[in-house]
Parts: C-alpha cells; sequence; structure tokens
C-alpha cells in the first residue's frame, strides 16, 4: 500500500497552515496500490485527549481518497495523523515524517509522528513594529555621552558589598573576564556607555534605516550585562537616570525610533533591593530575613546555594513568579510594564519565556495592552519554533490569543548560518522557513524577530570567516583572536549574502551594535566589545545600508508572501509576492563555482536590482547564473 497527504498542499490539507479559531479545515489522504477498507483520523490536544474522526471514502484516479472536517473551535495546537485499515484488517498508521511537523508524511507500523495545525485568535502587530528594521544595543559597550566621566564617578563613589565594579578608561580595550580561582567574575568592567550616548547617534541610526532599538537591559545591577536586575524601578547609574531615558525616548520619537526594552522576570540578582544578599540596600530583602516582604519571591531550600536559581548561577535567584507580590510588581497599575513604557518605550522583549509561566506572558501582555494599546509590543526569547515549544514538560501557548506577539528567530539564524557555512544544504534552510510559516499564525510569522547576531552568541564575522572552533582556543587566544585578511575577505562577501536574506525573508531584521562596522569576537564577553567609533569598516557598512535599502524599497518584503525553493545543495532562493508585485530572492552559497539556476517567471521582463544579472524568461520560467557567492533580486513585470 501507498500513501499520500502533504500538509502543505491544498489537496491534502485546506486552509494552509496556521488558522484563526472558527475555521473548518478540510484534510485529505490518497491510497493506492493496495486496498484500505476505511481511514480514521487521529487527533490530539494536549491535555485534552484524543479524538478518532471518520474519514469519508471516495474513488478518483486509481487512488482512494479519504477524507474530513476539522472545527477549530478554541486556540490549541492540534495534532493529527491517519489510521488506515487494510483488507486483512491490519491498521497501518500514516503521520509526519521524523522531526518534522508538516510537508509530505509516511506510513508507519507504530503510531507516527503527527502533523501541526495552530488554531489561534487573530491580532494585528503594531504598524511600528511591522515595518521595523530593528537595531540591537548593548548599551556599556556602544557609546559615551558627554556627561558620561561625570556618570561613572558618581555611579562608582558609593562602596559596594560583593563583586567590585571597575571603570576600562580604554574604549578599544577588548572585554574579557577576570575570574578567581574557583572560577567566579572577580570584578565587572565598565567602559562608560550611556543613554546619553546612544542618543547623540539617532542621527546616525535614522540615517542606516534604524526604526526601533532594542536595548539589552537597563536597570539598575551590579554586572555590566545587567541581566541581575537590582531595582526594576530605576536606570542602572552608569547609564544614567530616569530623565536620561525620557530624553532619549522623546528624542528617538522624533525622529520616528521606537524602544523595545529588555524585560528580565524571571530572576533578579543577588544584589538587588528585592533579595539584598549583601545588603547594598537599605530594605531587608529576602536573603536577610523571612520577615522579610519579598521572602516568598523566591524559592529558598537546603541544596548548597540554599535557593533556586537561574541554571545553578548564584547570582540570578530565580522568582517565584506565581506570587502575588511578584506580579503586582511586574504587571501592577504602577508596575515595571506600565512605569517604563509610560516614560517612552513601545515594547518589551523578554527574556527566557519559556521559563515563564503562560499566565504571566499574558499578563505581561495585557499590561502592555493597556498602557499603550495597538501599540504595544510583548516578544519572547525562545530559540526553537515556539509554536510547538515544550518547556517543563508541558505545552507553551505563546501564539495562540493573548500572549507573545513573536519571537526571536533563532530557527532562521541557525539554518541561515549553517546553509552560508556550507553545513546545512538549502533544501535544509528551505525547510525551516517553511515550517515555521506552516506553524506560525501569520502575524507572528511576519514579526517574527529575524536576527543574526547577538549578544550571547559568536559575532557573525567570526563565525562566517570560519575561524577556529572556541574550544580549540585558549581564554587569551579567544580574547586576541580576529581574521585573517583572506578570512575576513571571505566572511565579509557572506555577509553581504546574509544581510540581503535578512533583509528581504519574512520577519523584522535586528542588527546587533557592530556587525555593521566591522565588530568580531567569540561569544561573551569578546561579542561585547566596543563600538569602533571613527574606525568602521566602510564596505560593511556600505553592505548593510545597501540591504536596508533594498528591503525599503518594495512593501512586499515587508509583508509579500514568500514560497522559499531550493536548486541542489548551494542555491537557496525564494519568490515574495503581493498583489501588484513579484520579487525572486537567490543566493548561491558556493564559494568556487557559479550557478546557473531555473526558477518560477512571474513576468515577462525580469531585472535583477543587486547587480543587474542578465535574466532571461521564456514562458513560465526565468534563468540566470549566479556567481560563486552570489545574489540576485529579480523583479518582474509584464505579463
Amino acid at each position: 500500500m501507498k500513501a499520500l497527504h502533504h500538509s502543505r498542499s491544498e489537496t491534502y490539507r485546506a486552509p494552509f497552515g496556521a488558522v484563526a479559531v472558527g475555521t473548518t479545515v478540510t484534510l485529505c489522504i490518497d491510497v493506492w496500490d493496495g486496498e484500505a477498507l476505511g481511514c480514521v483520523c487521529r487527533i490530539w490536544v494536549d491535555q485534552k485527549g484524543e479524538t478518532l474522526l471518520p474519514m469519508e471514502r471516495s474513488e478518483a484516479e486509481g487512488r482512494t481518497r479519504f477524507s474530513c472536517r476539522i472545527e477549530a473551535k478554541e486556540p490549541d495546537i492540534l495534532w493529527y495523523s491517519f489510521i488506515l485499515t487494510d483488507a486483512d484488517g491490519t491498521a497501518l498508521r500514516y503521520g509526519a515524517k521524523a522531526g518534522c511537523t508538516g510537508g509530505a508524511g509516511m506510513l508507519y507500523d507504530r503510531q507516527p509522528p503527527s502533523f501541526q495545525i495552530t488554531v489561534y485568535v487573530p491580532r494585528a502587530l503594531p504598524e511600528w513594529y511591522r515595518t521595523a528594521v530593528v537595531y540591537q544595543i548593548f548599551p556599556d559597550r556602544y557609546r559615551r555621552g558627554p556627561d558620561w566621566r561625570e556618570i561613572a564617578d558618581r555611579a562608582l563613589a558609593k562602596p559596594r558589598r560583593g563583586t567590585p565594579r571597575r571603570l576600562c578608561e580604554d574604549w578599544d580595550a577588548p572585554p574579557r573576564y577576570e575570574k578567581d580561582e574557583a572560577g567566579r567574575i572577580a570584578a565587572w568592567d565598565f567602559y562608560g556607555g550611556t543613554l546619553s550616548g546612544i542618543c547623540e547617534s539617532l542621527d546616525r541610526l535614522q540615517e542606516m534605516g534604524i526604526t526601533a532599538l532594542y536595548l539589552n537591559p537597563i536597570f539598575e545591577a551590579a554586572s555590566n550585562h545587567r541581566y541581575d536586575t537590582g531595582d526594576y524601578m530605576k536606570i542602572d547609574g552608569l547609564l544614567g537616570d530616569e530623565a536620561a531615558f525620557r530624553a532619549l525616548a522623546k528624542e528617538a520619537a522624533y525622529r520616528d525610533i521606537s524602544l523595545i526594552l529588555d524585560g528580565v522576570f524571571n530572576h533578579t540578582g543577588c544584589d538587588s533591593l528585592y533579595f539584598n544578599k549583601y545588603g547594598n540596600y537599605d530594605t531587608i530583602g529576602a536573603y536577610q530575613s523571612p520577615d522579610s516582604p519579598c521572602r516568598n519571591w523566591y524559592r529558598f531550600d537546603d541544596g548548597p546555594i540554599g535557593y533556586d536559581c537561574w541554571w545553578g548561577v548564584d547570582d540570578l535567584p530565580a522568582l517565584e513568579e506565581n506570587d502575588p507580590g511578584v506580579r503586582e510588581l511586574i504587571c501592577g497599575e504602577n508596575g515595571v510594564i506600565r512605569k517604563w513604557l509610560r516614560a517612552g518605550a513601545r515594547g518589551w522583549r523578554l527574556d527566557v519565556a519559556d521559563e515563564l509561566p503562560d499566565d504571566f506572558i499574558r499578563e505581561i501582555k495585557t499590561a502592555a495592552v493597556e498602557t499603550l494599546g495597538e501599540n504595544a509590543l510583548v516578544i519572547g526569547e525562545v530559540w526553537e519554533d515556539a509554536s510547538n515549544k515544550i518547556s517543563y514538560g508541558k505545552q507553551r501557548r505563546y501564539f495562540l490569543g493573548g500572549e507573545l506577539d513573536s519571537v526571536m528567530n533563532y530557527p532562521l539564524r541557525e539554518a541561515a548560518l549553517g546553509f552560508l557555512r556550507g553545513e546545512k544544504p538549502a533544501e535544509e534552510l528551505c525547510e525551516t522557513v517553511l515550517s515555521l510559516r506552516e506553524n506560525y499564525p501569520r502575524e507572528a510569522f511576519f514579526g517574527a524577530l529575524n536576527l543574526m547576531g547577538s549578544h550571547d552568541r559568536i559575532r557573525v564575522l567570526t563565525l562566517l570567516g570560519d575561524a577556529p572552533a572556541a574550544e580549540s582556543l585558549t581564554d587569551e587566544e579567544r580574547c586576541g583572536y580576529r581574521l585573517s585578511a583572506e578570512r575576513r575577505t571571505l566572511a565579509v562577501r557572506r555577509v553581504r549574502l546574509l544581510t540581503i536574506l535578512q533583509m528581504t525573508l519574512p520577519g523584522v531584521p535586528c542588527i546587533y551594535y557592530g556587525d555593521e562596522a566591522g565588530l568580531e569576537g567569540y561569544a561573551d564577553p569578546y561579542n561585547r566589545g566596543t563600538f569602533p567609533w571613527g574606525k568602521e569598516d566602510a564596505e560593511l557598512t556600505s553592505i548593510y545600508g545597501g540591504a536596508i535599502a533594498l528591503r525599503k524599497s518594495r512593501p512586499l518584503f515587508i509583508d509579500g508572501e514568500i514560497f522559499p525553493f531550493s536548486c541542489g545543495e548551494d542555491v537557496f532562493g525564494f519568490l515574495r509576492k503581493s498583489e501588484t508585485d513579484c520579487c525572486a530572492v537567490l543566493i548561491n552559497r558556493s564559494l568556487a563555482d557559479e550557478r546557473k539556476v531555473s526558477f518560477p517567471a512571474e513576468g515577462t521582463d525580469a531585472i535583477d536590482l543587486l547587480g543587474d544579472l542578465p535574466v532571461t524568461t521564456e514562458g513560465d520560467t526565468a534563468c540566470l547564473t549566479l556567481p560563486p557567492l552570489g545574489a540576485a533580486a529579480v523583479v518582474f513585470s509584464g505579463e
């Protein structure tokens, strides 16, 4: 017996992809070369159980077709597969291929992996975010403002117990951790970046085409990364104060640039107003006394650390997010979410969202919407396909109605970088894009934050230059490593391809500060070097500027539908189509070989926007030859 169900073909599933509540989905499976007496569609919903739905039989063109209709009544993830009964009464099962949730499936003699249908309550993305080009800033390392010395002297003058804080005078010194004999960080180095420094660079960012800033944490904390919050209600003294934040928000808004803040609500710092391990705050913290008003905000135990903390890091005691006091602090009328939105921010990025309870995320989203209405944004840090994420043994509900607007697009990042480095074939990148498009609600897919570089990953230039594996180098070697001229040339050529992908694929592109200026570096802390003011790489700056301009040249790069395809292992391509426009983007990752590519033609006239490569069209097919490490963006017109 042979069978076929293809979740991405309207012959077998209609409509395509995630569906809004109230939609009826039609499913079909074809069987041939064997007799099937009957078929049942098995539907599974997490925490609700199994439903077996009989399917109707029909005959056509030598195949037996079984079909059924599913009513998507509630927001949920529906998992489905098929149970076929052959002439001998033997049950065969048909489901998705291993590791997949969509596409063409296969027959099994056991319970197979299921296909996925995401059922959601629609909501619109904020317009400012939907059309944005985002720039991520690690505040301490971006720019010193005119008042940085005064700010630093004032902030560092007060004695603190715990890990010392010190100022690095040399802006160009590469970051490096000094550690004690136990491997703990012995001192936090600060370079003096300030909010006023960011404010001074807004004209540059506006000229680049940036329309939103994502700021790594800016609230009071002991460390330079500030993921160990000390006081959610105060700007860290080394960055400025609340007046400086409000001034930044005002000046950014004047230039139509929105601010997205980093919300670290899974844990605080042990050196915080709430925990107060070192007694640096006047209040009685949870660590100091069972009578502290914050005691129930944390989970204390008899283990070696004495309290629950994020991934065993004792500097980061985990918050008990279900405690009413924690909820009030974060989501209350005068809580963190509302305070900083009222002060000028427009959105929040939730750190480690997969470690926050679903109902807590919904409360955060509600607080944001009640403050800013349709302009409020909440996105989450989720490293996998967020539509079917399992966290702590539970199916998460990020996209079903009142939770996240979208997530950081790590799956696309991994697939794109793996493709360009020659580690993954074009087909795998194609599958990643198709799977996300199928599983995510349309708004979440087109609103995914398409990052390529970030504060917790190796710099893209270093990665694309085929630098040695980090584990093969000593700490000192990683700190000082820079690409050779040959490797840097390779990296720059690959970065061009990467930025073209980033700016033309669906989603909201996000540039990590300094990537456009040529910064290199292995992972933390080396990827957090200071912005090289006056020493920017002009070629890379031009590459990023050109890619941003390409994105803004055609509305279809923001909301046009996507149809990805691959041509062999080396060529990845896709069509972006709107009602009035069509563009094909093609990438050849081969280092030495040109590739002749045939792809769907959507008109008689075809022009390459990137390099004037000659394109020929004949009927419904277009052809061009891509040079090694070459790209094309072909716009079609005519009938």
